[in-house]
């Protein structure tokens, strides 16, 4: 185990992140204005990969590993907390284009500075008790910014499916649910940090290394790739003034949306979207969203599945000789997959299509 540690803490980790560093930094950005936090973002998890290389470094050429020294606890942890605050702001720049500002960054940012600079000067300058405490007081600070960084992500998150809801009709694409998965993953890394700074042996630090650097692999690609798919979702997420329409003319626009619906069978497009709509009714995507929203007390992706559920059980009721399969009427109702139709089917009907089927 402990040549295993030495290995991948001298040379494998360094070269992974060396290597995704200059991937970010020498990263090709679309120049649009949507992407601008994205672009300060890339600079950024660049130095925060960049960081994490030289601390790893250090550690094993210069603190040779040692987990006696003085500093090697304090160091994890203050390096853990500014890593929570990188990767967290991060990840919410990618679902929320403009909430992270930099008066934003600088005030939290500042936060963390100064307590560590207490940490570090306490470590530093005194011994014993007064160092003791000032760990565990600059512990105590990390769990309440990770609780922070939790509520605030979450939040973020939250908003960010409201959108997608509100402007898409199908179920998975589109949801970075990656990001949600990178989070609770980076979460993880900084819950097995702070045990690495209050237990910092071998086989803990082993197990820390080797997590955080598959996850900052795996984030590296993933973020890299993020602009290649931005133009699928860029339209909810860059519109986010509320329409003025007044309820008049909402109701004018939620019968035209109706009888087109009626007419045409929209909703049997899997991958609708609001856009669609606005294209073929000649209005803003997002006074079409708000009018849904409005006058059915529902968002897009519910209405569009109401829908398609009526449409399911009209197809259902006319296949008398159940020639169709489940998938099929799934698929001809505008369903993308058979697992979709079923969570929505019976979350509307309280039923599945093959039990309402068996009843009818």
């Amino acid at each position: 185990m402990e040549q295993l540690y030495h290995i991948i803490d001298a040379f494998f980790a360094p070269g992974i992140l060396l290597g995704m560093t200059i991937c970010l930094f020498f990263l090709h950005i679309p120049p649009k204005a949507a992407l601008r936090n994205y672009r300060r973002a890339r600079l950024i998890m660049g130095s925060a990969y960049l960081l994490y290389a030289i601390c790893i470094y250090l550690e094993y050429h210069v603190f040779e590993g040692s987990g006696s020294n003085t500093l090697t606890r304090p160091i994890i942890l203050t390096i853990a907390c500014y890593q929570a605050f990188l990767f967290t702001y991060t990840l919410i720049t990618l679902i929320r284009i403009n909430y992270v500002t930099l008066r934003r960054l600088i005030i939290e940012g500042s936060v963390i500075t100064i307590m560590t600079i207490g940490l570090l000067v306490a470590s530093i300058c005194y011994s014993g008790t007064v160092a003791q405490w000032a760990f565990w007081i600059y512990a105590a600070f990390y769990l309440v910014m990770l609780t922070h960084f939790v509520i605030v992500f979450f939040r973020e998150h939250k908003h960010y499916a409201s959108l997608m809801d509100n402007y898409f009709s199908d179920e998975d694409s589109r949801r970075l649910n990656w990001v949600k998965r990178s989070f609770l993953v980076s979460l993880g890394v900084g819950i097995l940090a702070l045990l690495y700074a209050l237990l910092p042996v071998e086989a803990v630090a082993l197990l820390f290394v080797t997590v955080a650097i598959v996850f900052y692999a795996a984030f590296g690609v993933r973020f890299i790739n993020y602009a290649h798919h931005f133009n699928s979702f860029e339209s909810a997420i860059v519109t986010e003034s509320e329409a003025q329409d007044e309820e008049p003319a909402q109701l004018e626009l939620i019968e035209r949306i109706d009888a087109l619906m009626q007419q045409e069978k929209l909703y049997r497009k899997c991958d609708l979207s609001v856009n669609d709509l606005a294209q073929r009714l000649g209005e803003q995507p997002r006074t079409i969203s708000a009018a849904i929203n409005a006058s059915k007390q529902t968002n897009f992706k519910t209405y569009i599945n109401e829908l398609r559920v009526l449409e399911a059980k009209a197809l259902l009721d006319g296949d008398k000789s159940n020639s169709r399969t489940i998938d099929a009427i799934a698929s001809e109702s505008g369903f993308s997959n058979r697992s979709s139709f079923y969570r929505v089917f019976k979350r509307s009907q309280g039923i599945s299509p093959t039990d309402y089927r068996l009843s009818h």
